[in-house]
């Protein structure tokens, strides 16, 4: 059973051990709150990042982790920040397989397998990571506690409101460990009710849970931070694709990979249910070691799963102990032996297409195994603030966090990527329509006098590839820089940057890049193509092809006779 834990951490680490994109999302403003926080000795409770709402309140679930991010960077750098996230990853999964008893772990390498797949949809550096930390802490302190006939292991229950302090003031997931507790005291109330044992570990276990609800309230919302979780969505304004099921992304044509794994979980977990609770009926509810809270853990990690894409990970720290427990004891034979070994070949070669890159180069990524951050607009950003490039400035919301993080509070962003830090209405009314009509763009422009424009030409909603067809066009905007991530205009209303050379799209070429993958002068031809630069666009595909002949993408372009019409 070692090798089998050692062989899933290694799959595990093969797929953590890649470029972080944290920056391209969240950390950096998460880095610069913490800079805040820890030198004013207050918690923001406005978007003071922001010229459009900035008295707008917000609740902020995550300024453990943002003082935590930037005194640890500080301290010794950013890419220890990725040594700890691998650790911390590698730890958290380690102690779930612990909680998995020796009598059910014949088929742990095949459902391991299956679910650990799932992580992946999850592994940049973000405030959850501690959610999945204080989660599998938890679950193992309760699971082992509950075994336990030793009084001493009862006592790391007291470690829970510790971890609950934390967690409340952490990361909004913190309401896990109070569901985990009640699932606890509902297996060892039925116990008690039914068969009159551990009576002793449930009032204990009601107190532990009575004292993590009370230390919960120490955050710096109090009743309404506890709560916060219930309303977390009513004032969001925005889609964003981890928030939506996997169902809806499917209807609308969204491609994951990890779709398949979670379906095929669900499929297991509702497996190891029925069999749960055929085993339960047959004894005629008469078996005091029926365990309800396998059950109950199995659905809420699935019902976690299935409600949004951002909580696909717990379905392995909350899912996958409780199935397994939830299928029995199954013994060691021919067809389990064959099934183990068919699995550890599998895991052994799919690791290895993570660490020499292959999977990432066949599904369009500019990762790369390795520890290093990507910072997709850090370029950009450059070319910002050494040209003095001034505010108003219009973004987009993917790219308002590294912004921050580059630029304030000497430039303030249009928007960021917090729905819940701004009004529903400004999305809905303001960002969203002034994008879709180009007419209402040039209404906002005089209202907030944009000076300087960037943009992600990478954003893939409707509304930004509307604009962008039409920014690029309009004379009184002229374009300063674009790479193949980002784009900056400028107004033609500023005299003092005539110095500033102005690129012509259409004669945009490949030689006038040097990248280091396929994907990003992909992304490049695929922006010319989409704003009608077909020469350019053609060329850009054809350099992608040059370095990655077997490129889907470039490959479907060239040959779909609807494409053809465009640039053969």
């Amino acid at each position: 059973m070692r090798y089998t834990i050692i062989l899933l951490l290694l799959f595990v680490f093969s797929f953590i051990f890649k470029t972080d994109s944290s920056f391209d999302q969240d950390l950096g403003r998460h880095i610069k709150l913490g800079e805040i926080i820890v030198k004013s000795h207050q918690i923001p409770n406005t978007n003071l990042f922001s010229y459009t709402n900035p008295d707008f309140p917000f609740i902020n679930t995550h300024w453990g982790f943002e003082v935590f991010v930037y005194l640890w960077s500080s301290a010794f750098g950013l890419l220890s920040l990725l040594i700890l996230k691998i650790i911390i990853f590698l730890f958290s999964v380690w102690l779930i397989l612990k909680i998995i008893p020796i009598q059910n772990k014949a088929l742990l390498l095949p459902l391991g397998f299956i679910f650990l797949h799932v992580l992946r949809e999850r592994l940049e550096l973000r405030p959850e990571i501690f959610s999945f930390l204080f989660t599998a802490t938890t679950y193992y302190i309760l699971e082992m506690s509950l075994r336990s006939t030793n009084w001493r292991r009862s006592n790391l229950l007291f470690i829970l409101p510790l971890i609950q302090l934390l967690w409340i003031n952490t990361h909004i997931y913190f309401f896990v460990g109070l569901i985990l507790q009640v699932i606890f005291l509902i297996h060892l109330g039925y116990l008690c009710l039914r068969f009159h044992l551990e009576g002793v570990k449930l009032k204990l276990l009601t107190t532990i849970f009575v004292l993590s609800v009370i230390v919960s309230l120490i955050n710096p919302n109090g009743l309404k931070g506890l709560l916060y979780p219930l309303s977390v969505n009513a004032n969001y304004g925005y889609t964003i694709v981890e928030n939506q099921t996997m169902f809806l992304l499917e209807s609308i044509g969204f491609r994951d990979p990890n779709f398949l794994f979670v379906k095929i979980a669900f499929f297991l977990v509702m497996l190891s249910v029925a069999k749960n609770l055929i085993r339960f009926f047959r004894l005629h509810l008469q078996d005091d070691k029926w365990e309800i809270k396998n059950v109950l853990i199995s659905l809420f990690g699935l019902g976690l799963a299935l409600l949004n894409v951002r909580s696909f990970p717990y379905l392995v720290f909350l899912s996958l102990p409780a199935v397994l427990q939830n299928f029995g004891a199954i013994t060691w034979g021919r067809l389990t032996k064959i099934l183990a070994t068919i699995t550890a070949i599998l895991l052994i070669l799919e690791s290895y297409f993570y660490l020499n890159g292959d999977y990432y180069k066949y599904n369009e990524q500019t990762t790369r195994p390795g520890l290093s951050f990507q910072e997709s607009s850090k370029k950009a950003l450059d070319f910002v603030i050494s040209n003095n490039l001034e505010g108003p400035i219009f973004n987009n919301f993917d790219i308002g966090s590294y912004i921050i993080y580059k630029s304030y509070p000497q430039l303030k962003v249009f928007v960021d990527g917090r729905p819940e830090a701004y009004p529903a209405d400004f999305f809905q009314q303001i960002y969203i329509p002034m994008q879709s009509d180009y007419a209402k763009f040039k209404s906002a422009e005089k209202q907030y006098n944009f000076q300087t424009i960037i943009f992600s030409h990478t954003d893939q909603t409707p509304w930004g590839k509307a604009f962008l067809e039409q920014v690029v066009k309009d004379p009184d905007w002229k374009i300063v820089y674009i790479d193949d991530f980002m784009i900056v205009l400028t107004s033609l209303a500023r005299s003092d940057l005539a110095n500033v050379e102005a690129l012509n799209l259409s004669k945009l070429n490949p030689n006038f890049y040097k990248f280091s993958n396929h994907v990003s002068y992909l992304r490049l031809g695929l922006f010319l193509l989409g704003t009608q630069n077909i020469e350019g666009g053609k060329q850009f595909i054809q350099k992608t092809l040059q370095i990655f002949p077997e490129d889907p993408i470039a490959n479907a372009i060239i040959g779909n006779p609807k494409s053809n019409k465009f640039f053969w």
